[in-house]
């Protein structure tokens, strides 16, 4: 009846899903640059958040790949 309460998301998986996120050049970069841009772009603002002291959470049981 009720959702679970939040769970913390460990810093591999926010890393993925930020690296996701940020692939979207409109086909201005190629595949390999795009990909490394965007893993380099999504490790800074993780290590960001960590240094932050901020913990990233997921409602529910909804996992992203």
């Amino acid at each position: 009846m009720f959702d679970d309460g939040p769970e913390p998301i460990d810093d591999f998986e926010l890393e993925a899903v930020l690296t996701a996120a940020l692939r979207c050049s409109g086909g201005q970069l190629t595949r390999p640059t795009e990909c490394w841009m965007a893993t380099v772009a999504a490790r800074h603002l993780v290590d960001q958040l960590s240094l932050a002291g901020l913990t990233v959470v997921r409602f529910g049981q909804r996992r992203l790949t």
